[in-house]
């Protein structure tokens, strides 16, 4: 038989027990709370008024400044008529104050009662086309959809900022990783993240024969590397802008429609100063031996890393792995010698990555693939420059 004394000890230990409980639930629960308040804060959804003032230049009929206002009211802004001054412009702009975007557009109302808001005209008749734009700018902003758009929809300092960020150095090797390792390995900010679209996550599904991240790519910068890298599956990246106004880059498949980041860029300085090995005169000889291994061997002694696309090449039927080249004695440059036999089936582009690195890309050689590049460089050349 047990002692009252046990009982009572056993009663205390139980007591507190379920007291420490309780207080421990309680904390938890108030913990909580707290995170989900603050994320619920964080992540609170930005509201957007959109206003709209006319400048009227010349004299209106009356009439039509009636007309736009409801016009304006049914696409869900508001607006305000009045005559330009001396400092008055056209231009869109807009300002933040917590979660609350207000943006400004201010346009012309013309003497045929059209308005031009930048480079687009609206008139009466386009009350849909302007109740679209006014929901874009509600979405995105005074900067609007950076769909279609040159330069990704960037102004000058966001594709500064993007350049910036994937013009970093790649520390860590990705070579041998799969296509999702190998990204984590680029080292991406937070500031720029990396988004799947829908349809770059259904191509990944239906094609998981994914070739490994080759070697060569540590060095590089992250801009040229995540290229490559994407590209090895049929996919190329865009920056791109947020409706909340933050940067990302986009992943999707690659077609001939839409631009991407390029896997390198034009030389910035002629071969001969950038990459002098290369241009280097030397005697070469061999019978029968694999293209990889004659490719493999220009890197080395050039010190110039030297990628493959092994997608289109593969696309192409041609049989990389398979492929045996000769070469008589003479004397020649490197370039000259990787010319002779990658030729006729594939190319080689002497480009830089984003931090000026020097790197020789081997790709197929295709009229409209090179055609392609040409407009693709040449646009985003258009945009560094601006």
């Amino acid at each position: 038989m047990r002692r009252p004394r046990d009982r009572m000890l056993r009663f205390q230990t139980t007591t507190i027990a379920v007291y420490l409980f309780v207080v421990s639930s309680l904390l938890m629960n108030q913990a909580v709370a707290q995170f989900g308040s603050g994320a619920r804060s964080s992540t609170k959804k930005q509201q957007t008024q959109v206003s709209c003032e006319l400048l009227m230049v010349e004299r209106v009929p009356p009439l039509a400044a009636q007309r736009w206002g409801e016009i304006f009211r049914r696409a869900g802004a508001s607006v305000r008529v009045r005559q330009a001054m001396g400092t008055d412009r056209a231009e869109i702009s807009e300002t933040k104050r917590g979660s609350l975007r207000h943006v400004m557009a201010t346009g012309l109302l013309e003497r045929d009662g059209s308005v031009i808001f930048e480079n687009r005209r609206f008139r009466q008749s386009q009350g849909a086309a302007l109740a679209e734009w006014i929901r874009e700018l509600k979405i995105y902003g005074a900067q609007g959809s950076d769909e279609g758009k040159p330069g990704f929809g960037l102004n000058r300092a966001q594709f500064d900022r993007v350049f910036q960020i994937l013009a970093a150095r790649v520390g860590r090797n990705p070579a041998g990783l799969q296509l999702t390792e190998a990204l984590a390995a680029v080292g991406l900010p937070a500031a720029l993240p990396l988004r799947m679209t829908p349809a770059a996550t259904e191509l990944l599904k239906k094609d998981v024969s994914h070739r490994a991240a080759p070697d060569g790519l540590s060095g590089l910068s992250r801009g040229t590397v995540v290229a490559l890298l994407l590209n090895g599956a049929g996919l190329g990246f865009r920056p791109g802008r947020t409706p909340e106004g933050e940067l990302e880059l986009r992943v999707s498949p690659l077609t001939n429609a839409a631009a991407t980041w390029p896997i390198g860029w034009p030389l910035d300085r002629p071969p001969i100063t950038s990459m002098p090995k290369f241009v280097e005169i030397v005697p070469v000889e061999f019978e029968d031996v694999a293209l990889v291994d004659v490719i493999h061997a220009i890197s080395v002694q050039t010190e110039m890393p030297i990628l493959v696309d092994q997608r289109r090449a593969f696309e192409a039927s041609i049989p990389l792995n398979e492929l045996k080249v000769n070469q008589e004695y003479r004397k020649m440059t490197w370039s000259g010698l990787l010319d002779r036999v990658t030729f006729p089936k594939l190319m080689r582009e002497l480009l830089q990555d984003e931090a000026g690195t020097p790197f020789v890309f081997v790709t197929t050689r295709t009229v409209a693939q090179m055609n392609e590049r040409a407009k693709q460089v040449e646009r985003l050349l258009d945009q560094k420059a601006k």
